[in-house]
């Protein structure tokens, strides 16, 4: 069974990004597999935010993303 991620929005937010970078980097290394796992998990953790807690940057990210994983 997974570790639970603290509750804390902030930190979150934190490994979400941390997801993110991750789809980028297996990207490099030819591993489109790995990098959409890693996208699915950035999204899942991006969507269970608390109301309220949302960022535009953050999900401008995830979307930038999404079309790299896409192109490749």
């Amino acid at each position: 069974m997974p570790f639970p991620l603290p509750l804390d929005p902030a930190f979150r937010k934190e490994v979400i990004k941390s997801w993110i970078d991750d789809v980028y980097d297996r990207l490099e290394l030819g591993d489109r597999k790995s990098a959409e796992l890693s996208w699915k998990i950035a999204n899942s953790l991006f969507v269970s935010l608390p109301a309220g807690q949302g960022d535009f940057s953050l999900e401008n990210d995830l979307i930038e993303s999404r079309v790299k994983l896409e192109q490749h």
